[in-house]
């Protein structure tokens, strides 16, 4: 009885490892890794820059509330049998939690040579504030 299993899971364990790379790319934390950022900040606004490779202005949808920046990306399969593929296909989406809430209406995008850059400027609710202390 104990051969009997021990060739059973070794054969679930060849079966899993032959499909390994499917069952990696349809899972979750794969599609939260891409696309690859940087988040830089200073005391007033960020920028983040995102690699999108092969990626049109009318594939990307980016939507800012509070403090979270989502960026959303459908890249269209391309056609034809591919002999190796390290870009991932179809439709991602990535939220951002930035530092501090953003203000919405000084939001600038730009998407040149596959870098998309996103500027956010602090909302000024959020900004510190100095307060003066009355001696008496």
């Amino acid at each position: 009885m104990f051969w009997n299993d021990w060739y059973g899971w070794q054969r679930n364990l060849w079966d899993d490892l032959a499909n390994l790379e499917t069952r990696f790319q349809t899972s979750p934390r794969y599609r939260r890794s891409y696309p690859g950022i940087k988040l830089y900040s200073n005391e007033n606004e960020a920028a983040i820059r995102a690699e999108v490779p092969g990626v049109s202005a009318e594939d990307l949808e980016l939507q800012v509330q509070d403090d979270v920046l989502n960026i959303k990306i459908k890249r269209p399969a391309i056609e034809g049998e591919a002999l190796r593929k390290e870009r991932p296909q179809g439709e991602y989406e990535k939220a951002v939690r930035l530092p501090f809430r953003a203000n919405q209406e000084s939001v600038n995008a730009e998407l040149k040579s596959g870098i998309l850059t996103v500027r956010l400027e602090r909302a000024a609710e959020d900004r510190p504030r100095k307060i003066a202390v009355a001696a008496s």
